[in-house]
């Protein structure tokens, strides 16, 4: 029984053989498999590119590493002799063909959908949001996505959506109720502990990761200790790390161990419910 991440993005630079020696890492750490979040769609120019990545992740997103996400499977076809790993297509630069566009990449092998739902700038992570970046309205923002969560269910994908639900819950809200039989997650407990409680109780498609939550666990033990265990058959774990740092997966998986202080909830969150999340298919 190996532990899943849920949320790892596909940037590493240098040559893949450097890469296949670093995730032997994760093999001997206990991972059975990944989810790898992969931007195949982006625009040429730099300046606009960086606009729709949180300023965190900027200096991960060099001109190699968005090479090699414009065609990622020889690299996944090598990484994946050593545990299981499912790109997700991140479709935050894609807003026209989305029909034909989706289609060709679940032709290539692509077995899920993420989605950067950040129609306003977000001065918090540094994103200039899909106003700033590519001149959409709210409501263009609202279609473009909803098109692209239409076009999973339609291949039965699980989507991995980043939404503040404190801004913009009642449009996550209407698409849990709209696609009930898609599996969303809505990591970093939606950025409110408190709305996105009110989710997982009302619609069973509904489920959130641990992603970049470390140090506010770290800060409020107590609490986040308790929020996990009230919907522990709903969150998964997740890391935020990069492909190419698997070092870091390996060391947030180690502070869950000790933050938890249970093995069973842990292998639950780690394991069970990243298996019901992949396999949800309500109906």
């Amino acid at each position: 029984m190996g532990f899943y991440d849920a949320h790892v993005h596909f940037f590493f630079d240098g040559p893949l053989e450097d890469l296949k020696g670093k995730i032997s890492l994760l093999k001997e750490a206990g991972f059975a498999g990944i989810n790898v979040l992969v931007i195949s769609e982006f625009p040429p120019e730099k300046e606009t590119y960086l606009k729709m990545i949180p300023g965190a992740y900027h200096g991960h997103a060099t001109p190699d590493a968005f090479r090699h996400q414009k065609d990622p499977f020889e690299a996944l076809g090598v990484l994946s002799s050593q545990i299981a790993i499912v790109p997700f297509l991140d479709a935050r630069f894609i807003g026209k063909d989305i029909a034909e566009t989706v289609k060709r990449y679940w032709e290539k092998g692509f077995k899920g959908l993420k989605l950067l739902y950040v129609p306003e700038e977000d001065s918090t992570f540094q994103i200039g949001g899909m106003e700033k970046t590519f001149g959409r309205t709210l409501k263009e923002s609202e279609e473009i996505t909803s098109q692209l969560i239409d076009q999973a269910d339609s291949l039965g994908w699980p989507v991995l959506m980043h939404v503040d639900l404190r801004r913009y819950g009642e449009f996550a809200e209407s698409m849990l109720r709209s696609y009930p039989r898609t599996p969303f997650n809505i990591p970093h407990f939606g950025f409110s502990r408190k709305a996105i409680s009110s989710l997982l109780k009302r619609y069973p498609n509904c489920f959130t990761d641990t992603s970049s939550l470390f140090p506010y666990m770290e800060q409020e033990p107590a609490a986040y200790r308790d929020f996990i265990k009230s919907y522990q058959d709903r969150i998964l774990f997740g890391s935020d790390a990069v492909i190419g740092e698997p070092e870091k997966m390996v060391s947030v998986l180690n502070f869950m161990k000790g933050f938890l202080e249970d093995e069973q909830l842990l292998l639950k969150i780690a394991h069970r419910n990243y298996l019901q999340y992949m396999a949800y298919r309500a109906g």
